[in-house]
């Protein structure tokens, strides 16, 4: 699958913005600004420092772009069991999301089904 995660691209208020990756990022994580300046992968200790979604991969150092906005209609790595309409958090593993189960903060809607492992699912943004 293609890592650029961005599905509308223009219909909402969107904005991709380079920031410096302080670990390496995937298309598709959620990312959080760290201490350092840097992004790196979210995790659910890290929710309410997230900045939005990585447009592509970056390496550690590398400049990673962040889709950022809400309304925006991206394919985001989920995982476990999300039902379509249900809101997604950050899980404690990094950078990606699964259904809300932990009463952290709801990053995005999923637009689609899901069960089993690490894989891009449609999501709104919040």
């Amino acid at each position: 699958m293609a890592t650029e995660i961005l599905v509308n691209d223009g219909g909402a208020p969107a904005r991709i913005l380079p920031f410096t990756a302080g670990a390496v990022v995937s298309g598709g994580h959620i990312v959080a600004m760290e201490s350092d300046g840097e992004v790196d992968p979210a995790t659910g200790t890290a929710a309410l420092n997230t900045l939005g979604f990585a447009l592509t991969n970056a390496a550690s150092g590398a400049i990673a772009s962040i889709v950022t906005g809400k309304g925006v209609i991206v394919n985001a790595l989920a995982t476990g069991t999300v039902a379509s309409g249900a809101s997604l958090e950050v899980d404690a593993t990094d950078g990606i999301l699964v259904a809300g189960a932990t009463a952290g903060e709801v990053v995005a809607v999923a637009l689609e089904d899901h069960s089993g492992a690490v894989t891009y699912i449609k999501v709104l943004t919040k």
